[in-house]
């Protein structure tokens, strides 16, 4: 028996049991049953989950990331994808990209069934994400996380870093 990972991932075969179900803590509104793909499938570089997210309901909430391109593509019902202040009906078929330092955007299921949804990206040891309605940043590293209050940080300029004026 080989310990190599089954390369074919047969979505319409998954149950709830295969998935996480997944609430973002920081978003009241957040619920979804999230499917690794790319994992279980043997890649290691890139990383594609199934989502599946109910109605009224949206898997993460309104952010975007400077280390990581992100993308989403509809498979199955209708939503909402909100790029920055605009709000885009989006349905089956439609691919969305997330560019780093784009736009914050999220997606909310406004249909009446559920609305699946693949979404990924790449994958690298460290992301920052930024949660602007909240005013929070997220350090992901490979040891953890660190969640970072707006009104905690303290910028310098570039001249005062380098010159060891911090304080």
């Amino acid at each position: 028996m080989s310990d190599e990972p089954n390369p074919i991932i047969r979505t319409r075969e998954l149950k709830p049991a295969d998935g996480l179900s997944f609430r973002h803590p920081l978003n009241p509104n957040s619920e979804a049953q999230f499917f690794r793909l790319s994992r279980p499938a043997g890649l290691q570089r890139a990383h594609v989950n199934l989502l599946r997210v109910p109605p009224g309901k949206e898997a993460f909430m309104l952010h975007r990331h400077s280390v990581q391109e992100e993308w989403s593509y509809i498979v199955e019902g209708e939503g909402t994808a909100q790029i920055g202040e605009e709000k885009i009906k989006v349905a089956a078929g439609d691919f969305i990209a997330f560019p780093l330092n784009g736009k914050a955007h999220t997606i909310v299921n406004t249909g009446t069934g559920d609305l699946v949804y693949l979404t990924g990206g790449e994958d690298t040891p460290h992301d920052i994400g930024y949660f602007p309605s909240v005013g929070k940043m997220i350090v992901f590293k490979p040891d953890g996380i660190d969640l970072i209050d707006d009104s905690a940080a303290k910028s310098y300029s570039f001249e005062d870093f380098i010159s060891g004026k911090l304080g």
